[in-house]
């Protein structure tokens, strides 16, 4: 090929021999360096394919005028037909017939049966990213296979290995991380705020800034179907493979950068300050995005998140305080995929086992960056979410459950053993309780259950304070929690241990769940029979006689609750992958003895501060 052949500026002009050549200049300016056209480039990157790479480099050669390029803009679909696509630049999302989802890399085939007259009936391809497909049509195979017979043999072995292999069997590889940062409401992205996301970013690998003044102003403007868009994407794609992670910066308005920065990112930031105007931008995304509100130094609460939430599509929400690095270490994490999520199970007063717990994580300096909790364990999750430290969480838990006397006064019991008022009112004097969940510091969720649905309630929104009102709604201890004409009910019915909410919402890293149910039966046996009257039990207490060791009603239903989903959360944790659950030491008491619960503190922190050098954290 002739530097003749790849004339760009007549090519472009449209003088020559016709559409072939300008998609193949496309094509090759694409994998070229932004000094000009290489078509060496190209036919390296068909060498380092999963199809191709067993041509030499004539082959290669005379294969690269079959191949149409084709730009996919993120979020577009495509069908393959009878096409085989290679995936160049970008990553996409194939959808099987039958649902099932796997994603492809550059250099990954998508659907090699196309050439082999069994196109995946039904397949449909779509861009997670602004991507380039070569595609190679049935025709264009045998007229390559026609004039290169000798490489036919080899090509089709690759093909019927490739379109026989098992979806999950495709690796695909790890796609650098491309965040776009734009303006959440009118105000500009305060200036700080990259240099410093990069900074924290620069911890879990290099990374590259790009705006409109680094790419410059005219290839910034550059429209998709515009040729010079070849040269663009390979410019921003060369900047990915080079670093592990790439900001683009976006203008702060509705622009082609903006639009290109948007299609081209992983993860979308919303930013701004929360004392701003929430109304969104002219630099709304328009697709799911995380919302970061900076808050300055010192703030203890965050106020009027809810505001910032309604009418956008966020996926997560963060706060970060202006000059604290330990908030934007997390934000870092969240976007690095190494995020730590806790997951705390529900167990009565084996929930002061949690205290212990989050006080050797804060010891051995182990980073939260999400929280999550059902029953007891969405009270311990709160207080973390809140903010307080060890002592103020030891302090709000002893002072609620132990110096208040029981958590479950009688009353007369038509709907449940006690009414709840007492429980309400402890939940809705602790401070950090009293704030919206969309204000505490870090990402909080709990579960209850729908008895009108049955299906599991995940709580991120509105007060704190009822959604753990209902997570700790024990059936037949506390009446249902009414809501949105539903009545929900201790989250441990359906799923006392939320690590697959939590896995879901974390979007990689890892999950720790606590797990409070023994792993067998402990106390005294009974020593009465088959019958047992509340007469006898009470005669027994009254007189002084040798116990029963019967159990209170109420121990008998939050017992009779674990036991009921001990086998589905069992199942949950051992599907998984990457969990690691903690079992600390839980004792003998009554599930709602909770003056014995401190007890249980300083054992589950000696038993976690032991385990967490052996762990992957």
């Amino acid at each position: 090929m002739t530097d003749g052949f790849f004339d760009r500026d007549a090519i472009v002009a449209g003088r020559g021999r016709g559409r072939r050549r300008r998609t193949m200049l496309f094509l090759v300016e694409s994998f070229s360096n932004p000094d000009g056209p290489d078509a060496g480039a190209a036919l390296d990157f068909l060498a380092s394919t999963e199809i191709f790479g067993g041509l030499d480099r004539e082959t290669l050669r005379g294969l690269l005028p079959h191949l149409e390029p084709v730009h996919v803009g993120a979020g577009e679909s495509v069908a393959p037909g009878d096409t085989l696509l290679l995936v160049g630049h970008g990553r996409v999302t194939v959808v099987g017939a039958d649902g099932s989802t796997t994603e492809r890399g550059p250099g990954q085939v998508v659907d090699a049966a196309a050439l082999l007259g069994g196109p995946g009936e039904g397949v449909q391809v779509e861009a997670v990213r602004d991507s380039m497909l070569l595609t190679l049509s049935a025709d264009a195979f045998e007229a390559f296979a026609h004039r290169h017979p000798a490489a036919l043999l080899g090509l089709c072995r690759q093909l019927v290995r490739l379109s026989t292999r098992p979806a999950e069997a495709v690796a695909v590889p790890q796609a650098t991380n491309t965040v776009a940062v734009l303006p959440a409401g009118r105000a500009p992205v305060p200036g700080f705020f990259v240099p410093a996301l990069a900074e924290a970013l620069a911890a879990h690998g290099s990374v590259a800034v790009l705006s409109r003044d680094t790419v410059g102003p005219e290839a910034a403007d550059v429209d998709p179907a515009d040729p010079r868009n070849g040269a663009v994407v390979a410019r921003l794609q060369q900047a990915e493979q080079r670093n592990r992670f790439v900001v683009y910066v976006a203008d702060p308005h509705d622009s082609a950068w903006t639009r290109r920065c948007v299609r081209q990112a992983d993860r979308v930031l919303l930013v701004a300050r929360s004392g701003t105007d929430p109304l969104p931008g002219p630099a709304d995304p328009r697709r799911s995005a995380d919302l970061v509100l900076l808050h300055p130094a010192g703030t203890e609460k965050p106020v009027g998140t809810p505001r910032w939430l309604t009418g956008r599509d966020v996926d997560l929400h963060h706060h970060l305080r202006e000059g604290r690095a330990a908030d934007l270490a997390r934000l870092a994490r969240h976007i690095a995929g190494t995020a730590r999520g806790l997951v705390l199970g529900g167990g009565g007063m084996r929930g002061f086992a949690h205290l212990g717990v989050m006080r050797a994580f804060d010891d051995a300096g182990v980073d939260v960056d999400a929280v999550a909790g059902t029953s007891i364990g969405a009270i311990m999750a709160g207080l973390r979410a809140g903010g307080l430290d060890h002592a103020g969480r030891l302090e709000t838990s002893v002072n609620a459950m132990v110096r208040q006397g029981s958590m479950v006064p009688a009353t007369l019991p038509l709907v449940s053993y006690s009414s709840a008022r007492k429980v309400t009112r402890l939940l809705h004097d602790v401070p950090v309780f009293r704030w919206d969940i969309e204000d505490l510091w870090l990402p909080f969720f709990c579960i209850s259950a729908s008895l009108g649905h049955a299906r599991e309630v995940v709580h991120d929104r509105g007060p704190a304070w009822r959604a753990i009102r209902a997570s700790i709604s024990l059936p037949g201890v506390y009446p249902p929690v009414p809501h949105d004409g539903d009545l929900l009910v201790d989250g441990g019915v359906l799923n006392n241990v939320p690590v697959d909410v939590m896995t879901a919402r974390l979007r990689g890293g890892r999950v720790v769940a606590v797990d409070l149910a023994p792993e067998e039966a402990s106390g005294p046996p009974a020593v009465f029979g088959e019958t047992l009257s509340g007469w006898r039990v009470l005669g027994a207490r009254v007189r002084r006689r040798a116990p029963l060791h019967a159990p209170a009603l109420p121990d008998v239903l939050v017992r009779g609750l674990m036991l009921a989903s001990s086998r589905g959360d069992r199942a949950r944790l051992a599907d998984s992958a990457g969990t690691i659950v903690l079992r600390p030491p839980l004792g003998t008491g009554g599930l709602l003895d909770f003056k014995n619960g401190p007890a249980l503190i300083d054992p589950a922190y000696r038993y976690t501060r032991d385990v967490l050098p052996t762990l992957n954290l």
